[in-house]
């Protein structure tokens, strides 16, 4: 018999001292020489070696990635998207299909959903309003196959009395709100039980020219459990500034030890707790970070950054946007290196624009007092301030070895590619 569902507490002391440390380092000096001072040790050169034994271990539990990898070009690539077409397509009669959304355009995913409830799979979607005006197109396929399928349930959030002026979202109620969630979860799909599917990805055609990222956990009933009761949240659209905080804001599996941080969040910050347990240098050490959206009203995230490439660890920063004030805080620090991604040559397939989508970040070294560890923290949240204090957003975190290999080299196909070309704001390094 399987074990009744158990929800580990979470403590809040150690939240509150992680983001003491974080405004602790971010009000440290910058010693004008500390580039060139012996004391910081050299971070490693290249990429990682794959063949150490933390990648290789054998994996604990049921896991993989999914990447959109598009050309240069901009020939676009339909991982992700056949991925849930697949899952969805696998699911028997009697099985559940929840869903979480912001803006769709792409029929492909829809028609897959149509096809399920069709044959007696419970369908349920929930979608942001709007989908920053995607979504309420007269010409959206995917919202005409959506709402012919006969859904056993399609809800579009921010149409609630409660719902303050200007919000899409579903929890989140302030006046910029949005549902910013890429979630989808199936009871069963073909052999898989109780599969969670956490992705960067809309489901638009122009997010298949991104790079995005998809992380799949299955067989762990406790974790597809959580995010059952998020659903049932977000579907009844319980408003809630300070969902965190709410019995289902956060949530660690007592089966795999993934976790989830859900957003909107009044109290902290959320990444820069967890990049302040980048706490010891080792040999080795590194942080990657690959995020569209990298803004200042998030400082005490580039703090941390910056700290750990003074402590000696090698972190990488790929990018899609970055505001000035962070980019001044992590350019030309030590074993920090930064690189802009948007590629918009002339000569690119109907001119479309490559750069990343994703929101990752990929850890190896000590964490929270504990060497060797690898951890990939993942989903739909960028380094901005409504990501943290007004959409509703999902991270998860990992420690896998195949799935942090995965995102290791997912990073390093972004870094070798990562150029900038005639770039919207004329800059390419903000």
């Amino acid at each position: 018999m399987r074990m009744l569902r158990t929800r580990r507490v979470q403590v809040r002391i150690g939240l509150a001292s992680c983001a003491a440390l974080g405004l602790l380092a971010a009000a440290l000096p910058v010693p004008p020489a500390m580039a060139a001072s012996p004391s910081v040790p050299a971070a490693p050169a290249g990429p990682l070696d794959a063949d150490d034994g933390a990648v290789t271990a054998a994996d604990p539990f049921s896991a993989y990635t999914r990447f959109n990898i598009p050309a240069d070009d901009g020939t676009r690539d339909r991982t992700i998207e056949d991925e849930l077409v697949r899952l969805a397509d696998g699911a028997p009669a009697g099985g559940y299909i929840r869903g979480l959304m912001y803006s769709w355009s792409s029929p492909v995913v829809a028609e897959a959903l149509k096809r399920a409830q069709a044959r007696g799979v419970i369908v349920r979607i929930v979608l942001d309003e709007t989908g920053g005006g995607v979504n309420t197109g007269a010409d959206n396929a995917a919202m005409t196959v959506l709402n012919s399928a006969n859904l056993d349930d399609l809800v579009i959030c921010g149409k609630t009395s409660s719902t303050v002026s200007g919000s899409t979202a579903c929890i989140g109620n302030k006046s910029n709100s949005i549902n910013h969630n890429k979630v989808f979860t199936f009871s069963t799909s073909g052999t898989m039980k109780r599969v969670v599917f956490v992705s960067s990805q809309n489901l638009t055609f122009s997010q298949n020219n991104l790079f995005n990222s998809a992380l799949v956990v299955h067989e762990d009933y406790e974790l597809y459990d959580h995010f059952t009761a998020y659903f049932n949240d977000m579907r009844a659209q319980r408003k809630n500034n300070d969902y965190f905080n709410a019995a289902n804001g956060y949530y660690k599996s007592p089966t795999t030890d993934v976790t989830v941080y859900h957003s909107p969040r009044a109290d902290s910050d959320t990444l820069a707790n967890r990049l302040a347990e980048v706490n010891a240098y080792a040999s080795g050490c590194s942080v990657d970070v690959a995020h569209a959206q990298f803004t200042d009203a998030r400082p005490q995230v580039a703090s941390e950054l910056r700290r750990i490439g003074r402590m000696g660890c090698r972190v990488r920063v790929v990018y899609g946007t970055m505001g000035a004030t962070a980019y001044a805080t992590l350019n030309g620090q030590p074993n920090v290196s930064l690189k802009k991604y948007h590629d918009a040559e002339a000569s690119n397939v109907d001119g479309r624009v490559v750069t990343l989508h994703s929101k990752n970040i990929i850890i190896r070294g000590t964490f929270a007092g504990v060497a060797g560890r690898s951890v990939v923290f993942t989903g739909s949240h960028n380094v901005t301030d409504p990501a943290l204090t007004d959409h509703d957003e999902t991270l998860m975190k990992i420690e896998h070895p195949t799935v942090w290999n995965d995102f290791h080299n997912n990073f390093e196909t972004l870094w070798s590619r990562a150029k900038c070309v005639n770039p919207d704001n004329g800059s390419c390094t903000t």
